[in-house]
């Protein structure tokens, strides 16, 4: 006897036996009028907990928080550092020359001729900046000078622009040439600092020099005092100046979204993301902020879509660290400002409802943006430093999100005496969705052998104005087995069920969403039930 024929049996036997021990009954040796009994038991039962479904699609890169009223919410945080002084000014090797004509002095007697003379020279960055002043953390004045007078040549070149910072006393340098020759002096720049003049980039050399001269030396006017200037080896503690307008990229990296990648076939849809930008800015320099180049794909740079709105058209401003603030000694304080990207001025909902697998944070932005001509100023420690927080409320909706379940059949369920057969499902749903469930019923190897689609399994419960679900509904479904299901269902191992879920559709132009609260479950029972042949 099979044992679908045994399991009904004892059924209808244990009814009418009461006490006695069914154990007993030599079944095979039973013969009894043929009968149409109808027959169920179960195969299986399984709850969801939101919070599992979830936070097993989150994956390394996003985490699952509840608040306290159990709402669910995505959270990333990553951090952004941009400390590219050079992308403001940058200052070389400053090399300049000048050269000083000595006056005409015929022969006659022994004398000594003065030869004072200025220069403004320019010190000048690799761009268009306009230097207020310098300050050195290391570097070298040096001054070469070369004289082609016959006497002996006694100078001093003061250059009043660059000093030093404690007590303003200028750099002087001093030397001798006795005929025509060269000399070098130079001075180490470290606690020094330059102040140029008048927002030109210039300074000025003052040269003080004098020519002793025998009485057979004479100067015919053709003779000069030249020099060369190189500030070099320039390392800085600060540096003051308008720096004007550079288009920089504060950031530009990537992360992927492991929940995304997995539930991009399911249709997502958040009502509230958000994305919080915390930017703490050393730089004496206010920046707007470009985030036209957020960017959502699909992990490998197809499906792309940018982020749009009045976040981009109308670019919001990192705060610049005060520029009266700080010294050579100390450091500035940092300027902080928050940007939140969100619903209101941006398209970040439909940028996540393309369920990215990756997000490019392609950060840049403008320096000086209303006044090109603002004091600005830099340290070598200063960066712009970005704590990057993504918040998705799980306040959803849904167009068939899929989940699916395994039920074990063993070793196949022998229906060969089954005159018509259904599988009921009975759901208690506190998820505040619908659902359609399809079945498969497959072999081993997971060959499909037989399949039921469609199957309106799930009743959205009653949803208050908050969206959240008040009480639990329960729904039951029978879905007829035709034939060929019954065959499967003695050849197969095991079925597997897709359920899709989607939530209610506004009527209106108002757009529903729903609350995904941790402890929601779905409770879903699996049975088998019909009328079975007996043989009595």
């Amino acid at each position: 006897m099979s044992a679908v024929k045994k399991f009904v049996f004892i059924v209808i036997s244990a009814s009418l036996l009461g006490s006695c021990n069914v154990d007993d009954i030599v079944f095979d040796d039973i013969k009894v009028p043929t009968l149409t009994p109808v027959f169920s038991f179960p195969l299986g039962e399984t709850t969801y907990v939101m919070r599992d479904i979830l936070g097993k699609q989150t994956g390394d890169s996003l985490n699952l928080q509840e608040d306290s009223t159990s709402l669910l919410t995505l959270l990333y945080y990553d951090t952004i550092s941009y400390g590219a002084s050079n992308d403001f000014v940058q200052i070389n090797d400053i090399v300049e020359n000048g050269a000083a004509s000595a006056p005409v002095s015929p022969a006659g007697s022994a004398r000594t001729v003065p030869i004072n003379q200025s220069f403004d020279l320019a010190y000048s960055p690799q761009g268009d900046e306009l230097l207020d002043s310098v300050f050195y953390e290391t570097g070298n004045l040096t001054m070469t000078t070369t004289s082609t007078l016959s006497g002996t040549l006694n100078y001093s070149y003061t250059i009043s622009n660059t000093s030093t910072v404690d007590t303003n006393t200028p750099v002087v340098l001093s030397g001798s040439i006795n005929g025509i020759g060269t000399d070098t002096q130079s001075q180490d720049l470290s606690n020094y600092k330059t102040k140029l003049t008048g927002g030109s980039n210039t300074f000025s050399v003052i040269l003080e020099a004098t020519v002793d001269l025998a009485a057979t030396d004479e100067l015919t006017g053709n003779e000069q005092i030249t020099f060369d200037l190189v500030y070099g080896n320039q390392t800085f503690s600060l540096i003051y100046g308008k720096f004007g307008q550079d288009f920089i990229q504060v950031g530009n990296q990537s992360i992927d979204l492991d929940f995304f990648s997995q539930a991009a076939r399911e249709g997502i849809t958040f009502g509230n993301p958000k994305m919080t930008f915390d930017f703490t800015n050393s730089f004496g320099i206010p920046v707007e902020a470009d985030f036209s180049g957020l960017v959502g794909d699909d992990g490998s740079g197809g499906n792309q879509i940018a982020l749009k709105g009045d976040i981009v058209n109308n670019p919001p401003l990192i705060e610049g660290s005060d520029v009266n603030s700080p010294t050579p000694t100390t450091q500035g304080e940092a300027a902080q400002s928050t940007i939140e990207i969100n619903r209101s001025n941006s398209n970040i909902v439909a940028l996540l409802g393309s369920n990215p697998s990756r997000l490019t944070f392609g950060v840049a932005g403008t320096s000086n943006p209303t006044d090109p001509t603002q004091l600005n100023y830099l340290q070598p420690e200063s960066q712009i430093n970005t704590n990057v927080a993504i918040e998705i409320p799980m306040e959803v909706q849904l167009d068939n999100l899929t989940e699916t379940g395994s039920f074990d059949l063993g070793n196949g369920i022998d229906l060969s005496d089954v005159d018509s057969a259904f599988i009921r499902i009975v759901t208690i749903n506190e998820l505040p969705f619908s659902g359609i469930v399809d079945l498969e019923v497959q072999d081993e190897d997971s060959t499909t052998l037989y399949s039921i689609a469609d199957n309106l399994v799930l009743s959205a419960p009653f949803i208050n104005v908050n969206g959240e679900v008040t009480d639990p509904n329960g729904n039951t479904t029978d879905i007829p087995i035709s034939p060929e299901g019954i065959d499967a269902f003695a050849n197969g191992s095991h079925i597997l069920i897709t359920l899709r879920l989607s939530t209610p559709q506004s009527q209106t132009s108002r757009e529903i969403y729903v609350k995904i609260l941790a402890d929601y479950t779905l409770t879903l029972k699996v049975g088998l039930g019909g009328k079975l042949k007996v043989d009595l």
